[in-house]
């Protein structure tokens, strides 16, 4: 094997290497940028139900929260972290006491 063949692998293997950190450094962001999504999603959820719990609730509050609650669950299916921290219940709205 000549110096030049031995120069071109080893520029070839450095350039697959290169790929492989920005590929990776991309996955990271992607997933950063969904956690964070996935983050604003139950903050707003949360002043929702703060709201309702506060008797001040928003017109067409339930549907907003079932929204918002698909969206996040959406976004734990497309790779938000493993394991949901919001799960939906099956409860009746008027069947919840508000917060004194």
């Amino acid at each position: 094997m000549s110096l030049l063949d031995k120069v071109k692998e080893t520029a070839a293997k450095s350039a697959e290497k290169a790929k492989e950190g920005v590929k990776a450094g991309q996955d990271k962001l992607e997933s950063v940028k969904l956690e964070r999504k996935i983050s604003d999603l139950k903050e707003e959820l949360g002043g929702l139900i703060y709201d309702q719990h506060t008797g001040n609730p928003a017109a067409g509050l339930d549907a907003e929260i079932e929204r918002l609650v698909g969206e996040i669950t959406a976004l734990h299916a497309e790779g938000g972290s493993a394991t949901p921290h919001l799960q939906p219940l099956d409860v009746d709205p008027d069947d919840v006491a508000p917060l004194d």
